[in-house]
């Protein structure tokens, strides 16, 4: 299965897993599935990190490649076809990194995870991420 993980799932499975419920953990941990991250949530981790809302033990480039690398997660660049799709979505979501994740999982035909309950208002194949 290809999963693409929300930002707020990627930063949880680091620093506080035990937030995440044991499906989502399984399915983290299962190596019959890819796990992907999208550029556009480096891009808001950058972003948060450059606005100190974010704490990084290290410059967001090398926290997010190391990490990725030590949980076998692949990027996804951010294609002209993603931003099509969020033409078409419904304004259920006005975070433009968020929708542009919805619309990457709906132009890959792969499985989002997350927990914010926003996403569940959307036609994307969405895996909860909590208990």
């Amino acid at each position: 299965m290809n999963i693409l993980l929300d930002t707020q799932i990627f930063l949880w499975a680091l620093t506080e897993p035990k937030r995440l419920g044991k499906k989502a953990k399984s399915l983290l941990k299962s190596k019959k599935n890819q796990l992907y991250l999208s550029a556009a949530s480096s891009w808001e981790i950058a972003i948060k990190a450059g606005l100190s809302k974010l704490a990084l033990p290290e410059p967001p480039d090398k926290y997010i490649s190391s990490r990725m690398a030590s949980l076998k997660i692949a990027p996804l660049d951010v294609k002209h076809y993603h931003t099509f799709i969020v033409y078409q979505l419904p304004l259920h979501h006005r975070d433009p990194f968020d929708r542009i994740l919805i619309a990457s999982a709906i132009s890959e035909n792969f499985h989002l995870m997350s927990a914010d309950r926003q996403f569940r208002r959307y036609d994307v194949d969405l895996i909860w991420g909590l208990d």
